[in-house]
């Protein structure tokens, strides 16, 4: 199959979703509302202005429709009423606050109206109604909007090659997930191992998009799966293990099939037949071929990765080191971050009574602090001995004071012992933000160290912020 072949089906299957929502709404309601006035913040969005915002606004008869990619990004909105000031800038906070909580949908219900969110991790949305009117049909339209949009960014992820280096586990993943919809009519995701346990890098056009980026929780099935502790295919309710208790037996069955190739375990296949029934005879033997044929590329590109990850990855903790951390720092797209630096108190002292193997475990501990706590976009490193920084794209310096905050509480009340013997561990911190205390991006962690070398000097544990240059 060639990559143009692939690609053209991924454009059909993309305008059958896109041609959805503009059925239900480009439809009869829309010729007799008035245009939409699009308000984009003051600094450019992080992407265009949809024409779908103004099509569903006008379709639901709403005062406003707001969209938000990310936790930090930029709020595109198309308003056809008038809307205070405040109330825009309270969805505004609400859309980065799902975002934070991974997503979700809500109803609330204020004098002003009814404001209903439909939100991932990626992508969020927002739409206010009359106060009154009903909002069952406005959140399904938000639903289909994300699921357009989900589709949207993973179409452009597939058909992007990295120069000279084949293909990337997205684009292999992606593919082989729109394969085997297109064949089995199955939602289908792609689940690849990762240092923090398998995890979900594909998925199929009508696949869940909250899938995306989704862990698997050790002992579900697809986890036993990846590990190896299954060869053929097992069917689950909950093959991830992140549904609640009263959910797993009341969703559509799933099928994990192992991604194997020349044994080593690369991750799992999910899928979701319509019909709930197990693939057999010459479907699963099709379906087999297609794992069999993406899995030498999956394994390729993970090779690659993984190179590549060496030379800017602390083999200790798995985070990024200082030439990693300036990389990340180092990305033309960012317009503005924030810079935590901060380092372990009196870790000599662990190290001189513990032993150097408790110094490596405690580092290693605060490294899995790191992982639960920065999000997918921003970076984590080691950059010293026990000096760590955390660079948060699009952040402000209050994002920045927030973070450490977080980071110092949980490392000041973590449980940690090494040998029976429990040692308390604190650490102290710097913060400094681009623009507001450096006007170049290069003095960050400079700036940040400063404001660290002052919190030790002001008694240890605790987070003090830059001084402007």
């Amino acid at each position: 199959m060639t990559l143009d072949w692939i690609l053209a089906l991924l454009g059909v299957a993309f305008g059958a979703v896109l041609g959805w929502v503009a059925a239900r709404t480009v439809g009869p309601r829309l010729l007799s509302s008035a245009p939409a006035t699009a308000r984009p913040q003051s600094r450019p969005a992080v992407m265009s202005d949809p024409p779908e915002l103004a099509w569903i606004a006008r379709a639901n008869a709403a005062a406003g429709v707001w969209l938000r990619r990310g936790v930090r990004s930029n709020v595109v909105s198309v308003t056809l009423g008038a809307v205070p000031g405040s109330l825009q800038q309270a969805i505004a906070a609400r859309l980065a606050t799902l975002a934070s909580a991974g997503g979700r949908t809500e109803v609330e219900r204020l004098e002003d109206g009814v404001t209903v969110y439909v939100a991932s991790e990626d992508v969020q949305l927002a739409m206010l109604l009359a106060p009154k009117q009903p909002f069952a049909q406005a959140q399904r339209d938000l639903e289909g909007l994300l699921g357009v949009l989900r589709t949207r960014e993973l179409l452009e992820i597939a058909s992007q090659k990295p120069a000279g280096s084949g293909e990337t586990i997205n684009s292999v993943a992606i593919r082989l997930a729109m394969e085997i919809e297109r064949f089995l009519d199955a939602e289908a995701a792609v689940v690849v191992r990762q240092p923090r346990g398998p995890q979900v890098i594909g998925t199929s056009v009508r696949a869940d998009p909250h899938l995306h980026r989704v862990v698997a929780l050790p002992g579900s099935a697809v986890d036993e799966a990846v590990r190896g502790e299954g060869d053929g295919m097992v069917m689950a309710y909950d093959p991830l293990g992140v549904l609640p208790p009263d959910r797993r037996h009341r969703e559509r069955r799933a099928f994990i099939l192992p991604l194997v190739n020349a044994g080593t375990k690369l991750g799992a296949v999910v899928l979701w037949p319509p019909s709930g029934v197990e693939p057999t005879g010459p479907i699963k033997a099709e379906l087999d071929r297609m794992i069999q044929r993406a899995a030498p590329r999956l394994e390729d590109a993970i090779q690659r990765m993984e190179l590549q990850e060496r030379a800017i990855r602390d083999p200790l903790t798995g985070l990024r080191n200082r030439r990693g951390m300036t990389e990340a720092m180092g990305a033309i797209e960012a317009q503005r971050g924030a810079v935590v630096v901060f380092d372990l108190d009196h870790f000599k002292a662990l190290n001189d009574n513990l032993g150097h193997p408790a110094g490596d475990s405690a580092l290693q501990t605060v490294a899995g602090i790191l992982e639960e706590i920065v999000r997918d976009g921003d970076t984590a490193a080691r950059v010293g001995g026990e000096e760590f920084a955390v660079w948060i794209r699009d952040a402000t310096m209050e994002d920045g004071m927030a973070v450490a905050e977080r980071i110092r509480s949980r490392i000041e009340h973590v449980n940690w012992q090494w040998q029976g013997r429990r040692w308390p561990m604190t650490a102290s911190f710097g913060v400094a933000s681009w623009p507001e205390t450096t006007r170049h991006r290069d003095n960050l962690l400079a700036q940040a160290d400063a404001a660290l070398y002052r919190a030790k000097e002001k008694g240890r544990n605790r987070v003090e912020r830059a001084s402007k240059d």
